[in-house]
C-alpha cells in the first residue's frame, strides 16, 4: 500500500506550500507539521498583514470665481406679478458678475400667468437677455421695484408667444421716463402705453430696434404708431453683451 500523503495544517499560498512540502519530502521525515520547515532549512511562509484601507483622497475643490466690484455690489430687485401677486426680492447676478441661474428662474416664476411655487420647472420661459434688459432699466432708476403686468402668455402670437417679451412698470417712474431709456437699448423692441388705465411699457429683444407708441385702452389695440428711430442702424451694430449688464459694469 502507499503510504498516506502528508497534509499540510496551516494556511500558506499554494506555491509557496508545494515548496515546503518538496523540502519535507524529501528530507525523508515525512513530517508536514507546523515548525517542520524550519527543521530542514526552510521558512515557514507567511502572509503579508494589510493595514487598514486608506480613503480615497478628494479631488480639490476649484477655486472661487473672482467677485467684481459692481456685481457685489448690487442691490436685490423688488419683483411683483400684479396678475397674481407673487412677488420675491432677486439679485439676478452672482459676485462675478455672472447670471445666477437660481435667481433667473425665480424671476420667471414671479412672472408666469398661474405660477407653482412648489414646482421647479419653468413652465413659461423668458429670453436671459430680455430679463437683463429689464434689471438694467430698474437699476437705472436706482433700483426701483418691477412690477410685471404681462411675460410669456401660451398660445399667443408674436414676442409674448416665444418668451421674448415683458410688459412692466417701475414704481416711483413714469412709463415715458422708462421708454425713453429702454429705446436706448440696442436690438430690442419698445413700446409704451399711454392710455390712463396702462401706463406701462412692452420691452422685447430683436434683431433690429423698433419702436412704437400705442394709446389703446387695455386688452384692444387700435392706436398704435410706430416712432421714428434715426439711430437704429447705428445703435444696432454697435451692439455688445456689456450693453446687457447694469451700467456700473462698464463704468
Amino acid at each position: 500500500m502507499h503510504a498516506a500523503r502528508p497534509r499540510l495544517r496551516w494556511g500558506v499560498h499554494a506555491r509557496d506550500a508545494g515548496i515546503v512540502l518538496a523540502a519535507i519530502l524529501a528530507s525523508g521525515t515525512g513530517d508536514a507539521s507546523p515548525g517542520a520547515a524550519a527543521r530542514v532549512g526552510l521558512r515557514e511562509p507567511r502572509v503579508a498583514a494589510r493595514g487598514p484601507a486608506r480613503p480615497l483622497a478628494r479631488p480639490p475643490k476649484p477655486p472661487a470665481p473672482p467677485k467684481v466690484a459692481w456685481a457685489s455690489a448690487l442691490p436685490a430687485i423688488s419683483v411683483k406679478n400684479r396678475n397674481t401677486n407673487a412677488q420675491a426680492k432677486i439679485r439676478l447676478y452672482a459676485d462675478d458678475g455672472t447670471i445666477d441661474r437660481d435667481a433667473l428662474c425665480a424671476f420667471m416664476r414671479v412672472a408666469a400667468s398661474a405660477p407653482d411655487p412648489s414646482s421647479q420647472e419653468i413652465a413659461e420661459p423668458l429670453d436671459a437677455r430680455l430679463v437683463q434688459l429689464a434689471f438694467r432699466a430698474a437699476y437705472h432708476f436706482k433700483g426701483a421695484p418691477m412690477v410685471l403686468v404681462s411675460a410669456t402668455r401660451k398660445g399667443a402670437h408674436g414676442k409674448h408667444g416665444t418668451g421674448d417679451a415683458l410688459d412692466f412698470q417701475l414704481v416711483g417712474v413714469r412709463a415715458a421716463a422708462l421708454a425713453a431709456y429702454a429705446r436706448s437699448f440696442p436690438r430690442a423692441g419698445v413700446g409704451i402705453y399711454t392710455h390712463p388705465k396702462t401706463q406701462y411699457i412692452h420691452l422685447d429683444v430683436r434683431e433690429q430696434s423698433f419702436h412704437w407708441l400705442d394709446g389703446s385702452p387695455p386688452g384692444v389695440t387700435w392706436r398704435e404708431r410706430r416712432l421714428a428711430d434715426r439711430t437704429q442702424p447705428k445703435r444696432d451694430a454697435a451692439y455688445a453683451r456689456v450693453l446687457d449688464l447694469p451700467e456700473v459694469a462698464s463704468k
